[in-house]
């Protein structure tokens, strides 16, 4: 079942299972249980979620028991305040960034001036307030639902919500379909190891926070592409580049095979993060 909701797109993956796409912004998850729902991200700015939380209400008026942060970027999590009596989850360390960079992260936001800016000085950051380490494992609904922390990524705290029987899982922003993360908050040699863990787990869908639902394939695809991006910069390390010569480097290894995929022209970041992660090594 396919429905729209204005500039959104409501999938339904399995029973009671759906993704919630938002295209060119930030997508999210919905599942439905027998006494309760549970959202994957909260999005942006509480006007975002408000939106959310009315697209839920098209499916069920059942209370929305927990919302999970995939991690603690802003457009994720921002709008956790407009779910006051649910409980939030995700991993100790986006609890701790949400803590120590929220403010920071929104600061940066603001000052380059995106639309949202004015929003975004309203939101009360809320950190969530149920952690965990390597793995929790929810029974919602008669619903086996894996929180799995398989390494630094895209941040220091990103889970990944896996629905083993129904072969699904949600990827937050680590992986996408053809898609480049944004990647300066991001651990480049360990992402490629993370992407590696993920690769383990047994699914046939996943839902990215940006972009089209995708299948297993890409996401190695996603893998070889980060794998890429490091050992190029190491070598252009190795070689003595300057961050803006490794950038061209990597750039031109790197067009014809990836050249065609969404937010190419940002590459560069992630090579100068890769570069200063190299030099510090």
């Amino acid at each position: 079942m396919t429905t729209t909701t204005g500039q959104t797109e409501i999938v339904e993956l399995a029973d009671g299972v759906f993704a919630r796409m938002h295209e060119g912004l930030t997508n999210a998850g919905i599942l439905v249980g027998d006494d309760g729902v549970l959202v994957i991200d909260s999005l942006r700015v509480p006007s975002f979620a408000r939106d959310l939380i009315k697209d839920v209400r098209r499916l069920s008026d059942k209370p929305i028991r927990y919302v999970i942060d995939t991690h603690g970027h802003w457009d994720h999590a921002f709008g956790n305040q407009e779910f006051p009596d649910s409980i939030i989850v995700g991993h100790v360390n986006c609890r701790r960034e949400l803590e120590e960079l929220g403010e920071a992260w929104r600061e940066n936001v603001i000052a380059r001036g995106n639309e949202w800016a004015e929003e975004l000085r309203t939101v009360d950051i809320r950190p969530p307030s149920l952690t965990f380490d390597s793995r929790l494992e929810l029974h919602f609904g008669g619903r086996r639902v894996d929180l799995v922390y398989l390494g630094r990524a895209h941040t220091s705290g990103d889970l990944f919500v896996h629905l083993p029987d129904d072969g699904v899982v949600f990827t937050g922003d680590v992986a996408q379909d053809g898609g480049v993360p944004y990647m300066l908050d991001g651990y480049m040699r360990d992402w490629i190891e993370t992407d590696a863990r993920l690769m383990d787990l047994p699914f046939e869908r996943f839902v990215s926070g940006h972009g089209p639902i995708g299948e297993k394939p890409a996401l190695a695809e996603a893998r070889e592409f980060m794998a890429a991006l490091v050992s190029g910069t190491e070598e252009a390390v190795r070689d003595g580049k300057d961050v803006a010569a490794a950038g061209e480097a990597v750039t031109a290894a790197m067009q014809e095979r990836f050249g065609g995929w969404r937010g190419f022209a940002r590459l560069t970041e992630g090579v100068g993060r890769a570069y200063r992660e190299i030099a510090r090594a």
